[in-house]
């Protein structure tokens, strides 16, 4: 298969659909490449930053069963004529007209300098996925990685009250709900914890953030990080599912066990984690081995995590996981390293 280094690929032979796309695109000053076959828009589907995909190709990418990539979108002024592709593609639907701001949003990100976006994705209740994802961040920024932590789970109680920090000053998601477009340098904006930039849940009943609000921060946070990590709860809230479609790499942390692993299965398929690597929590008293964990979620292993009392009592404490030269701590090392070579890997889409 060829590829296509255009960064906005238009593939659809449907005037309104072009006309629409190309209005919006020319108030920004974005060009877009227009394909009108199957076969251009397969040579196109790997190498461009965004994919714009209409109801009369749709078809035809879905049965030649293209691998997902982030930030592929299905859209048309009929949703009837798109949705149906969705799973099969991996895309979120635009309908237009109503969805131009979205469209403007997403032809308007400049990803150039953008650095990778990991989401860990929980598998079910206690699997620990949040404090994975703050144990990555952690991680990175010992390293000398600028890192930032995004709480995408409204029902997991706050992300800092995790890492002890709700008493820190600064926005939580709630303050950022208004974003839209791109977003200027926040960083000054959040509270940061040992050298992480952290963006909490709140725990009020304010306002929760949309995707578009959900993309533009994390862009903002993208471009002046090395590392973003998502921690995405487990429940398919429309901002988290459309940010774990456009992250890279994405990881399913599962729990050892039968009632967890027919709990992973259904995350994987509510939240449509087909190209996503597991991460197997080792479980006291429970001997099943990653390997069958992995088999049974029909995903890649990409590495085990020992459970660590000290790691769960920090975090009923509220304190930061400890790295060190713990057990847990050296598993999450060696996953940060997995990580940063996944996103590294060109042939992910």
């Amino acid at each position: 298969m060829g590829t296509s280094s255009a960064p906005v690929v238009l593939a659809t032979a449907e005037a309104a659909v072009v006309d629409a796309v190309e209005s919006v695109a020319a108030a920004l000053r974005v060009g877009v490449t227009v394909v009108t076959t199957p076969d251009a828009a397969l040579a196109a589907w790997a190498g461009a930053r965004v994919v714009l995909v209409g109801p009369d190709i749709a078809p035809a990418l879905a049965s030649e069963g293209v691998r997902r990539r982030p930030r592929a979108y299905l859209l048309g002024f009929d949703p009837w004529g798109v949705a149906p592709w969705s799973v099969a593609l991996g895309a979120e639907v635009i309908v237009l007209p109503q969805a131009v701001a979205w469209l403007t949003d997403i032809l308007g990100a400049d990803d150039a300098d953008a650095c990778p976006v990991v989401a860990v994705v929980g598998g079910s209740g206690g699997a620990g996925a949040s404090t994975l994802a703050a144990g990555l961040a952690l991680a990175a920024a010992e390293r000398g990685v600028a890192s930032a932590l995004v709480d995408a789970d409204p029902v997991g109680g706050g992300l800092d009250l995790l890492l002890g920090a709700e008493r820190l000053p600064g926005h939580r998601w709630g303050r950022m709900a208004g974003a839209q477009g791109e977003v200027g340098d926040v960083r000054g904006l959040l509270p940061r914890v040992e050298g992480v930039t952290l963006l909490s849940m709140a725990r009020d009943a304010g306002e929760l953030p949309g995707a578009g609000a959900v993309a533009a921060v994390t862009r903002s946070l993208a471009r002046h990080h090395g590392l973003v990590v998502l921690d995405a709860g487990r429940t398919p809230w429309p901002a988290a599912r459309a940010l774990v479609r456009s992250a890279w790499p994405t990881m399913l942390v599962a729990s050892a066990g039968v009632r967890a692993v027919a709990s992973a299965r259904a995350v994987v398929t509510a939240l449509e984690l087909d190209g996503a690597g597991v991460v197997v929590r080792a479980v006291p008293g429970v001997r099943v081995p990653p390997e069958l964990v992995a088999e049974a979620l029909g995903l890649e292993l990409w590495g085990q995590v020992p459970f660590d009392r000290g790691v769960v009592a920090a975090a009923e404490a509220g304190e930061p996981p400890w790295l060190g030269r713990s057990r847990w701590g050296r598993a999450v090392a060696g996953l940060l390293e997995t990580v940063l070579a996944r996103a590294g890997d060109d042939d992910r889409s």
